[in-house]
């Protein structure tokens, strides 16, 4: 798996902005072509770093429902059937595990017996108690942001500013911070290459 560049950051931000985004309009704006855009995305699909278009509907606009967070203390030898039992209930927004074994619901009911929701799909008996949060609102946030996924210089490790140095060496993409890293580094490649043949 090669690493992922700023082109490849530029994509992910334009698609979780907009996830139906023509190819060409992502090509036009990061100065690639559609086809060269369509192989990158490929790419980060195979890389299982994008996993999948889809849409975010809001249940609360969309049926009335209550949005709530619940957080489960299951019997210790129960954590992983609960959590899959909770994962497979109906109106689930996401599931949490924590390294404590406490498990958090994020969900959007119809009505506020949390309850017999819960026992509908959950055995209770594993849960030792519950806490329910009605949210007043919630947001998710999606995006990426190049300033999460500083890229660093093959070489050296420093973080790269300012773009830095690209150069395909061995078919893989490679960044530096500069042009004498980049020199080091194509340097030893060719190196090892000959010493091998």
């Amino acid at each position: 798996m090669r690493d992922l560049d700023e082109t490849d950051l530029e994509i992910l931000e334009l698609l979780t902005e907009n996830a139906r985004r023509p190819y060409k309009e992502i090509a036009d704006n990061v100065g690639l072509t559609p086809p060269a855009v369509s192989d990158r995305i490929s790419r980060l699909e195979e890389q299982g770093i994008i996993q999948g278009f889809t849409i975010d509907v809001d249940r609360e606009k969309l049926r009335g429902e209550t949005a709530v967070l619940i957080e489960l203390d299951p019997v210790p030898t129960a954590v992983d059937d609960v959590y899959a039992a909770v994962t497979d209930l109906e109106e689930i927004e996401g599931v949490f595990e924590g390294v404590d074994g406490s498990i958090v619901v994020h969900a959007t009911l119809p009505d506020s017996n949390v309850r017999s929701w819960l026992a509908s799909g959950l055995n209770l008996e594993s849960v030792r108690n519950y806490d329910v949060t009605v949210l007043a609102r919630s947001d998710r946030i999606v995006g990426v942001s190049a300033t999460g996924f500083g890229l660093e210089c093959v070489v050296c490790g420093k973080e790269i500013v300012d773009g830095g140095v690209t150069a395909t060496v061995g078919g893989e993409l490679k960044t530096f911070c500069c042009p004498s890293c980049e020199d080091r580094y194509v340097s030893r490649y060719e190196t090892h290459r000959d010493a091998l043949e």
